[in-house]
């Protein structure tokens, strides 16, 4: 390969080195905690629930990514133990759901347009 082909590597880069984008729509959940279910949600930030709970049924194929039972609490009847950590409380510190708005800029048409672009890589 010539000079102006090669590629240069950095072997230690500054900061955060975010994954390649391929592949996403198979990736969920979504942020370093997990606490997004779908790229709609990463979208939509004010509509990110506060507990989710996935189906049995796995894969929302038109909001890109987990399917989910969205709710505002865990059921009060919910036993403690492996049965309660089934749901997914974002209200808890380490896996909050907040933040990460910036595609708040985009309008709903682009918003669409990107989750299709993202169902193609």
């Amino acid at each position: 390969m010539s000079e102006e082909g090669a590629r240069s590597v950095i072997d230690q880069p500054k900061g955060y080195v975010a994954p390649p984008l391929d592949g996403i729509w198979a990736s969920a959940p979504y942020l370093h905690n997990g606490s997004v279910p779908t790229l709609w949600h990463l979208m939509h930030a004010a509509d990110r629930p506060a507990v989710l709970l996935r189906t049995e049924d796995g894969y929302d194929q038109q909001r890109v990514g987990l399917e989910v039972v969205e709710m505002d609490k865990i059921p009060p009847e919910t036993p403690r133990g492996a049965e309660r950590r089934r749901y997914f409380n974002t209200r808890l510190r380490s896996k909050s759901a907040a933040g990460h708005e910036f595609p708040e800029v985009l309008s709903e048409a682009e918003k669409r347009a990107v989750l299709e672009y993202l169902k193609t890589l």
